[in-house]
């Protein structure tokens, strides 16, 4: 990737973090939420799934041999490299979603990681992703629950390569159209889409701090506990990514921000962990 696009890549998705820790691993807890509750949130944002007929979106059903993650927990690996959304359906009570007094938001329920184009993905039965548009997806809630996984889930794309990353940009994105240019696109569409497994887990959690039905503020928490020389660190610490995700087209997309990383946190204090 040349050093235009992956500057436009890194304001855009605060890879900025991910560059500076390096090694850094994600992990995803298996935890029960226990957050205080209030309204239900509006239905899952789902539409149609267009089968694929690509050897990047294979249209293929079902799952293979699972994996796990650095961390130990299970990595689902569809036989379609794209993605395999899960069915959708309301929550099962009520949960937070925005509030003024702080509190955490409720998770996402019946959640999975997936690996998709070798990267660890989320994906939930009640705030999406609920189906693939080309190479990337679509398909979250209008909810801080489905920013949040958007937010998530970005990254991932983006890593990918190839007209993945292409398509992640253009269609995830709101950035001036002059920082990514034909001659780039076309350059980096024909660089090949990755397929080795990375080395990267899931974020830990993430917490809200601004929230509405058109911008959330998402902060994602990806834990560190291994030091740059690959030895278990005593105490881990956690890196926030902050992402400001905007409600357009029908999607939650990530525009420019001016700081994208904060931290390091030793604990999770005022965070939601994913329910896995």
């Amino acid at each position: 990737m040349n050093r235009r696009l992956r500057t436009v890549l890194i304001t855009v998705a605060a890879i900025v973090v991910i560059a500076i820790v390096g090694a850094i691993v994600f992990i995803i807890p298996n935890t029960n939420d226990d957050t205080p509750t209030t309204t239900a949130g509006p239905p899952p944002t789902t539409a149609a799934p267009t089968p694929g007929d690509t050897e990047l979106d294979t249209g293929a059903e079902g799952f293979g041999v699972p994996d796990a993650d650095l961390s130990g927990r299970t990595v689902m690996v569809p036989n379609n490299p794209a993605g395999q959304p899960l069915p959708q359906r309301e929550p099962t009570g009520p949960r937070v979603e925005c509030t003024n007094d702080g509190r955490p938001v409720t998770s996402p329920e019946s959640m999975m990681i997936q690996r998709n184009f070798g990267v660890s993905t989320l994906y939930s039965e009640t705030d999406g992703p609920s189906y693939i548009d080309g190479l990337v997806l679509a398909g979250y809630t209008r909810t801080p629950q489905g920013a949040a996984l958007a937010a998530a889930n970005l990254y991932p794309r983006l890593q990918a390569g190839g007209p993945v990353t292409v398509e992640a940009t253009e269609k995830l994105t709101v950035i001036d159209p002059g920082r990514f240019t034909d001659e780039q696109k076309n350059a980096e569409a024909l660089k090949p889409v990755n397929t080795a497994p990375v080395a990267l887990r899931a974020p830990t959690a993430f917490r809200i701090l601004s929230c509405s039905d058109t911008f959330t503020v998402v902060e994602l928490a990806m834990i560190r506990d291994v030091d740059d020389n690959g030895q278990l660190m005593p105490s881990p610490t956690y890196s926030g990514i902050r992402l400001n995700m905007v409600w357009d087209g029908g999607t939650w997309k990530a525009r420019e921000n001016q700081r994208a990383g904060f931290g390091p946190y030793n604990s999770l204090d005022g965070f939601t962990r994913w329910t896995l």
